[in-house]
């Protein structure tokens, strides 16, 4: 893991008690069916003073794919709305089972804000080194964030992903099951054919994550990249359902030194409701 992007609970418990620019953001996202609901399992619990990114409402509303990245001038909005401000310093932790983190990060990343950490293994870490938890409402008062760019070379549309599946010199790395990229599996998203895009490779976002919901060490991530025949040096999109566990690939690419792997927002959402061709089993 990239000791400087993520950041251990003593760590941040240090940071808590001493630091009054230090915002604390619950990131935690479900995939639909799930027998969850994000926002009520962080008003159960969550980190003191944690303010709850919601993946859900913090996208396009004009956009009827699921969360797809908003506008400049409304991310800036939302985020002030939950009391951030350009001099924060940003620590992200989910307590969901696929790196939700991920998505903040990467959007964050996307509007050119990089002071973020992230809280490895999420909520079960920081409870299991001692950590509190509360159910109180946390107070906001409402802050002055303002994104300062929007990196549009980090995502990649529609028209984009046509021609990348088309291109033998790119990679795409799909992050969802890999029963769901073959089709053996139904996607949880009712209505949506299973499959994946023409040209692409399994790589489950499962399989860069460890049972305690770290991401896994260099060593091991090497070694899945490499048994996979995919190099840093390769031309990347990662993609998945909507466009959440495509950010776990990214994140541990950029983990491994690689910062520009592209996101494919719209992910199978997009790729199979727009009639786009659809491969099933391996290629």
């Amino acid at each position: 893991m990239d000791k400087q992007l993520f950041i251990k609970p003593k760590d941040l418990s240090l940071k808590v008690s001493s630091q009054n620019n230090l915002k604390i953001i619950d990131s935690t996202f479900y995939l639909p069916g799930s027998d969850l609901i994000a926002k009520n399992e962080y008003d159960k619990k969550h980190i003191p003073n944690a303010v709850f990114f919601d993946i859900n409402n913090i996208a396009d509303p004009d956009n009827s794919l699921p969360h797809m990245i908003p506008s400049k001038e409304l991310f800036s909005e939302m985020m002030s709305d939950l009391g951030l401000n350009n001099e924060d310093d940003i620590v992200i932790y989910d307590n969901s089972p696929l790196l939700s983190s991920a998505r903040a990060w990467f959007l964050f990343r996307y509007f050119g804000f990089e002071k973020i950490s992230i809280l490895p293994g999420g909520l079960n870490n920081w409870t299991k080194s001692g950590g509190e938890v509360t159910d109180k409402v946390t107070l906001i008062s409402k802050g002055n964030f303002t994104a300062n760019k929007e990196r549009k070379e980090l995502v990649v549309s529609l028209n984009q992903m046509i021609n990348v599946s088309k291109n033998i010199n790119s990679t795409i790395l799909d992050a969802r099951s890999y029963k769901r990229f073959t089709g053996e599996a139904n996607e949880p998203r009712p209505g949506l054919s299973s499959g994946h895009i023409p040209n692409s490779k399994s790589l489950p976002s499962s399989d860069l994550i460890n049972k305690d919901g770290y991401l896994k060490s260099l060593n091991e991530l090497n070694s899945i990249f490499s048994k996979g025949n995919i190099s840093v040096n390769d031309d990347i999109v990662a993609t998945c359902g909507s466009g959440v566990s495509a950010c776990v690939i990214a994140i541990a690419l950029f983990c491994m030194g690689k910062t520009d792997v592209t996101i494919y927002d719209g992910s199978w959402s997009e790729w199979a409701s727009s009639g786009q061709k659809i491969v099933k089993g391996e290629e």
